[in-house]
């Protein structure tokens, strides 16, 4: 069937797409997968549901475009490569600087947990090679070889997100250079990283 749409109709609907998607992403972050409501997503994109629901299908379905979409500028702002502990300082700062990736992505953890093996195999892809490169470097001796390499990168992972995951409470117990003081917590980062990714002599 011979489409009707003119470039005009085209247009919008790809710029209607990309306020779903914007409006997704706030959404998820602030709620959550199972708190967010294709509703609200709708309202704030000025979209209609069935609208969404065509082009991205469920909820599930439109988170992961969503998470799929945020993986790939996290990777293109901060590749890895093998200096895994600068690597870990720069995903530290990306969290840091936005806020809202860094809440889709937890949010993520806690939700696919319960679904092991159902997200997109471009996600999946994008972790074999996260682990190639960190395999890579303890095969030539730069990093710590007793590590596997997914334990290394969720320990990684953790240190690079440690205190915007922190419980409040110790949060607020923190002194006040620690906490307001980027530069102070980057180099935290870097300390505890060192730590696990430098060979053992």
């Amino acid at each position: 069937m011979v489409s009707t749409e003119t470039p005009r109709d085209q247009l919008r609907g790809r710029e209607t797409k990309q306020r779903v998607l914007a409006a997704a992403a706030a959404e998820f972050a602030e709620y959550g997968v199972a708190g967010a409501r294709i509703n609200r997503i709708a309202q704030t994109a000025k979209a209609s549901k069935e609208r969404i629901y065509a082009w991205f299908g469920d909820k599930d379905a439109l988170f992961d475009h969503v998470m799929q979409t945020g993986l790939d500028q996290l990777a293109r702002a901060v590749p890895i490569d093998a200096d895994l502990v600068e690597y870990t300082v720069r995903l530290h700062t990306y969290f840091v600087s936005e806020e809202a990736a860094q809440r889709v992505t937890m949010w993520a953890w806690l939700h696919d947990v319960e679904k092991l093996g159902a997200f997109s195999q471009a996600r999946v892809e994008g972790y074999r090679h996260k682990l190639a490169v960190i395999r890579d470097a303890q095969e030539r001796g730069i990093v710590d070889a007793t590590w596997k390499p997914e334990e290394l990168l969720a320990l990684l992972l953790a240190v690079a997100s440690n205190w915007e995951r922190a419980p409040a409470e110790l949060r607020s117990l923190g002194s006040a250079e620690f906490a307001e003081d980027d530069a102070t917590r980057a180099e935290s980062v870097r300390a505890a990283a060192r730590r696990l990714v430098e060979p053992r002599r």
